[in-house]
């Protein structure tokens, strides 16, 4: 399992304002050497260098909005955030490209000067830390627009760590070869501490698994669907119905986030499809193991718990988990389940468990605005398709935006 992805109606729209505010203030110190061409011999090289530090803060941003403790500052949802992602990165590559482009044309270089590596001397070291970003920028960007759709997901996300050595080499680069930097000292000191914001993200990062809580895996039953129900016992997280936490089984691994299905008494539970070799090592952990968990995380159902609107929970396949504690605890919460393997939730639930399976009657939006409450709020999970066609399923039959909440899952 991937990215969790959230889209919540009821993020504060002045946090992603502020999000754009910080952005554009962060920028604003590289408008001021467009008034002093003078100091790198004219317009073209000028606006060449300003292009490329614009492009290398595009990049900064990408990276900072990538760690969820800082993301999180500017908005609980996380969709949003990466979408912001993805725009910084478009503005970013597009920028990145043209600084060496308009380089080549104002010093009369050849194709050759963007890739030609030369660490013979001083200044051509800092231009060759450049040209090797440029190779690493030119291979992230392929993984994340013309090959996206044939690279797993894996190789994707690995592929997309380049992004800190490439952002390092980027500062590292401007440092030794920027004119504007080098003739003005307070653009040389935001530079500076620009490089050591990205350094402290970066180190803080790299120190997820140490910061991360030891649980230790109670038991383990497998269930229908190619699902294991795995209880984990430790102390220090308290999450929220519909919050996720991230699990490793080894501090050098990738993290990967899932729902916790219950947490009570020092007690997590999650329940985890199969899908891939991360969910095959937790199988195979024994009684006892340590298990590294991080969070929790997530607001996707923050509307469900702060009371008002009855919850309609409309959920794919897994994508039941992060529902069915709310379920459970909010008495006027309905929870529609498409899948092949209903769970057993009728005890705790009654009639407000409704699955829905081949061979019966099929999910639609039309069933489920039927059978729910008129100012109720929808919530939906699961896969993308599944989500995406149910979102514009229920728009189609009148639910309003603002009552619409959806999370999918990315794997």
């Amino acid at each position: 399992m991937g990215e969790r992805l959230s889209q919540t109606a009821g993020v504060r729209p002045l946090r992603l304002r502020r999000l754009v505010a910080a952005i554009a203030l962060s920028a604003l110190p590289f408008a001021y050497p467009l008034f002093r061409l003078d100091l790198v011999g004219g317009p073209l090289p000028g606006t060449a260098g300003v292009i490329g530090l614009l492009g290398a803060l595009a990049m900064w941003w990408q990276v900072l909005l990538g760690a969820r403790q800082v993301s999180g500052w500017f908005s609980a949802d996380r969709g949003r955030i990466v979408t912001a992602h993805a725009w910084l990165g478009a503005s970013g590559a597009f920028l990145v490209l043209l600084h060496p482009l308009l380089e080549l044309i104002a010093d009369r270089h050849g194709p050759a000067y963007l890739v030609l590596l030369d660490f013979t001397w001083v200044e051509s070291t800092y231009t060759s830390l450049g040209r090797l970003a440029l190779l690493m920028f030119v291979l992230l960007w392929l993984s994340s627009t013309l090959l996206r759709a044939v690279t797993r997901h894996r190789l994707w996300q690995r592929v997309h760590y380049l992004s800190y050595p490439l952002v390092g080499l980027v500062f590292l680069h401007a440092y030794g070869i920027g004119t504007f930097l080098a003739e003005l000292p307070w653009l040389r000191a935001y530079w500076l501490a620009l490089a050591a914001a990205f350094a402290g993200v970066a180190g803080w990062r790299l120190a997820a698994p140490l910061r991360a809580r030891r649980y230790r895996l109670a038991g383990a039953e497998r269930v229908a669907g190619g699902v294991t129900v795995y209880s984990l016992r430790g102390s220090g997280i308290r999450p929220l119905p519909g919050q996720f936490c991230h699990l490793r089984t080894a501090a050098m691994e990738r993290s990967h986030p899932f729902s916790v299905v219950r947490a009570r008494d020092g007690e997590l539970v999650f329940a985890v499809k199969d899908a891939g070799p991360f969910t095959a090592r937790l199988r195979a952990l024994p009684v006892g193991a340590t298990v590294l968990v991080d969070g929790p995380y997530g607001t996707f159902t923050r509307e469900a718990q702060l009371g008002g609107r009855p919850p309609v929970l409309v959920a794919g396949g897994i994508g039941v988990t992060p529902f069915v504690e709310l379920a459970v605890r909010r008495q006027d919460a309905v929870l529609f389940h498409a899948t092949r393997h209903p769970m057993d939730l009728h005890r705790h639930l009654g009639p407000r468990y409704r699955p829905a399976h081949p061979g019966g009657e099929r999910l639609t939006a039309a069933r489920i605005t039927r059978d729910a409450p008129g100012d109720a709020a929808y919530f939906v999970c699961g896969g993308p398709g599944f989500v995406a066609g149910m979102v514009a399923e229920l728009r189609a039959h009148g639910v309003p935006a603002d009552r619409l909440f959806s999370e999918r899952f990315e794997w």
